[in-house]
């Protein structure tokens, strides 16, 4: 009876662990490629795109606009509703630098575990904020952790939102040391690549605040060094 118990908990427990993989955002699987979710730009251009999820944060934001403004690119900022309303100035800020806004929900849900209805809600109570501290609104949205099911992509069409990926994880969040995160995007970068990285830290204790700037300020010479223009999504998309 107890081994029973056991197989029927990790039977389960792999379910849940395979479930989870097909929704993350790290992996391309059905839902993307029956529902025209993006995860990269067109593979014969040289530019890429870098993105940056969970602020905007009044420690790491102004650090990261200000690297970037250094280097004379463009990124994609994806942004939490919450932290917009708690800092619209500083989401004034990404847009008035001529970086481009994406929602990322207003709580950072995941997704999947959600009712068609309550996304919906993320999102426009996202676009309320965005439109509250810029006057505009954003076309593209990414669901935290990448996580989404056909009812989620659906919600996102509802809100004539374009659902974006990546193909590319920093890993930014792991508090591994700058070069070693500005590496591994080195080493996976390809013509339209959407690169995640985090303006925010939602993740492991320790990581230190200058961790990704650090790594841009050492990846984008190197990307434009090998060719490629650094730009925003829906420019890499166009």
């Amino acid at each position: 009876m107890l081994l029973h118990l056991v197989l029927a908990v990790v039977a389960i427990g792999a379910v849940i662990g395979i479930a989870y993989l097909v929704c993350y955002g790290g992996f391309e699987g059905p839902v993307d490629w029956a529902m025209h979710t993006s995860s990269h730009g067109s593979r014969d251009a040289r530019q890429i795109a870098l993105t940056f999820d969970d602020g905007p944060d009044p420690e790491r934001t102004p650090a990261m606009l200000d690297a970037l403004a250094a280097l004379d690119v463009k990124a994609t900022f994806f942004v939490l509703g919450s932290s917009v309303d708690a800092h619209p100035e500083l989401c004034a800020r990404i847009l008035r630098e001529g970086h481009e806004l994406g929602n990322h929900t207003y709580h950072h849900r995941y997704l999947p575990l959600t009712r068609s209805r309550d996304v919906e809600r993320e999102l426009v109570a996202t676009d309320l904020a965005i439109l509250r501290a810029t006057g505009t609104v954003p076309t593209i949205a990414r669901p935290p952790y990448g996580g989404r099911s056909p009812w989620t992509v659906r919600a996102f069409a509802r809100v004539a939102k374009r659902l974006v990926l990546w193909d590319i994880n920093s890993f930014d969040w792991k508090g591994a040391p700058s070069d070693d995160v500005a590496r591994r995007v080195l080493d996976q970068a390809r013509p339209g690549s959407i690169i995640l990285m985090h303006d925010a830290r939602r993740g492991r204790a320790g990581k230190k605040p200058s961790t990704t700037v650090e790594a841009v300020r050492l990846l984008v010479p190197e990307l434009q060094a090998r060719g490629y223009d650094l730009v925003t999504v829906s420019h890499l998309a166009a």
